[in-house]
Order: C-alpha cells, then structure tokens, then sequence
C-alpha cells in the first residue's frame, strides 16, 4: 500500500480507479488503523488491489484530502474511515467532480448516514466496499457547507454541543456524558421561539426540536425521519412544539424508535404537538438576533439560525457488493 503518496497524476493509471482510504484515527473508541490496516491488507490480497492510506491530523482535513484527489479528474473512491463528520467531510471535497465516489467504513460513534441503507456491518468489509457500486444520491446544503444525513436546532443539538465537556471528566464514557448533557438541558427552559419556513409557507410558535432530514437517523441511533429517502428530491422536516418536561421523555422515546411517522403522516396522539412535511429549502430563525446550536452531521456549533436546500442526486455514494443491485461499477 502507498501511504501517504502525496498528489496523483492526472490520468494516472490509465483511469484504473483509485482507491483511498482517509482515515480519522481519533474518530471513535480506538484508532481505526488497528482495525482497517489488516482488513485492508486482506482485500488486497484477496483482489489483487492497490489503495492509498492517507490519516488526518486536523479538522476538516478529510474535505482538503478528498479535494485534492478528486481534483485530478482521475476516477477515484474516497473511503471516509471514521464517523458522520469525517463522511461528510470526505462528500464536501467530493462535490461537484463527477469522477469521485464516496464511501463510508464506519468508525466512529455514530455513523447515522449509513443507517439509511441498513446492515451497518456490511460496510465494514473492505472487500465488499472495494467491489461495490456507486449509486447517485441527495445531500443537503446547510449554511454553506454540505450535510449527509440530518441538520437540527432545539434540545437534540444542544444535548450533543454539551457532550464534549462530560467526556473530560474521569470515568465519564460515551453513554454516561450523554445521560448527564441531557439532564443539564433538561433543566433549563426546553423551547426555543422561531420561525420556521418551508418551502415558502412559514410557521412561528415554541418549538423543542427542529429537524431536517435527508437521512434516516442521527444521534447516534435517533430516528428522526424513518422514512426518508437519499434519492427522492426531497427533505423531511420535523417539528415538535413546546410540551412538559414530563410528555417529553415519552415523546422522545417514541421519536428514538421512529415510531411517529408512518405513512408520511404524524400518529395521531402526537399531532398536536407535532408537525411533518417535505419540502426542498427550509430556513429556521430564531427573531431577535439569538444564536442558538445548530447540529450538522453531528457537527455543533452556535450560528445564526438553519438554512438547508437539497442538493438532487448530488454525489456518488459507494454501497457494498451485496448491497447494491446496480450503480457504477468501480
């Protein structure tokens, strides 16, 4: 394997595609390498197949690697190895050059992007993924930048902006800082006023959570939107509107399982508090200047509100040999 072989020659290899593993060593439990460097040692063996190993040491290097190798014009593949932020690091860089794919080995703590296609193991057979097929799919641009799965405002972002700041304190996992960012939250006021405008029809009122969907799950297993669909030109929007404290942890656990969608419409105990649509652009502000957290890909941070419009069939997505019944061949 050629680790870190620096930038390819445009052509190079008589257009063989290439193979490139970017690699975020800090995503997750434990170091990918441990897991992906004998794995894809086998696949070579196994395919008599040549991949680059390239490792990030700096936030948003995953996109300037995936620029700099889609750039040549040469077909390539980009394994983002990692989680949703590494992936949709690795589908910024990939935007708009027709001769790259993506592909997602999911090492991270959440890998939700993923989910969308079911049998999360699949995706982790180097072999299957160098043999996969390509198939066309939406992303979303969310304030400027691009979103695989879900973008959000409300509680759930919040929760996750505050799950950093527990995992520093000793004996404190993943689960445990995600049980006491909640219990933080939860004390202080749930809603948060804003205005919300769907393809051009607009809603103001108290809202608890506030997502757009172009994946099925995020969070880590949250399914948002359990009927969303990567290909279909459209976001799915979800609302939910100020309720108690107490409503709340059922609501939320209905929400976890997907149960609150079905047949594209609310169940019918949860519509007064509840609303869904599809649409393409959807902007979320808050009136009077306020920042709240805004989750893109379980990327958090304060701004200025939310502004998301699909992008259709927008990028190359790589799904495992058994996964894909047609696409491009790579």
């Amino acid at each position: 394997f050629r680790r870190g072989a620096g930038y390819p020659r445009r052509g190079e290899n008589g257009g063989i595609m290439e193979h490139v593993f970017i690699v975020n060593p800090v995503a997750g439990k434990a170091d990918a390498r441990n897991f992906l460097l004998p794995e894809l040692e086998r696949a070579k063996q196994a395919l008599g197949a040549e991949a680059t190993v390239e490792c990030t040491t700096r936030p948003g290097e995953a996109r300037d690697i995936a620029r700099r190798w889609a750039q040549t014009g040469a077909p390539v593949r980009l394994y983002a190895c990692g989680g949703d932020g590494t992936l949709n690091e690795v589908f910024a860089g990939a935007l708009g050059f027709a001769n790259a794919q993506v592909a997602s080995v999911p090492c991270g703590s959440g890998n939700d992007f993923i989910r969308t296609f079911g049998q999360s193991a699949r995706f982790l057979d180097i072999a299957a993924q160098m043999t996969g097929r390509a198939v066309p799919v939406d992303l979303i641009e969310a304030n400027g930048g691009v979103c695989a799965a879900i973008c959000s405002v409300g509680v759930d972002s919040e929760v996750a902006y505050g799950i950093p700041k527990f995992r520093r304190l000793p004996f404190c996992g993943g689960s445990m800082a995600y049980q006491l960012s909640i219990a933080l939250r939860v004390l202080r006021p749930l809603a948060k006023h804003l205005r919300v405008t769907v393809d051009g029809r607009t809603f103001e009122g108290d809202y608890v959570i506030a997502t757009v969907c172009n994946g099925k799950s995020y969070g880590g297993g949250y399914f948002a939107a359990p009927e969303a669909s990567v290909t279909d030109g459209l976001l799915d929007v979800v609302l939910v509107k100020k309720l108690s404290r107490l409503r709340l942890a059922k609501v939320l656990g209905i929400y976890q399982r997907g149960g609150h969608l079905h047949g594209g419409q609310v169940r019918e105990d949860l519509r007064d508090i509840m609303q869904f649509f599809r649409a393409r652009e959807v902007s979320i502000c808050p009136p009077g200047g306020m920042r709240p957290i805004v989750n893109i890909d379980g990327e958090c941070a304060p701004a200025g509100g939310l502004r998301a419009r699909v992008l259709p069939l927008a990028a190359s997505f790589v799904l495992p040999a058994p996964l894909a019944p047609g696409g491009t061949e790579g």
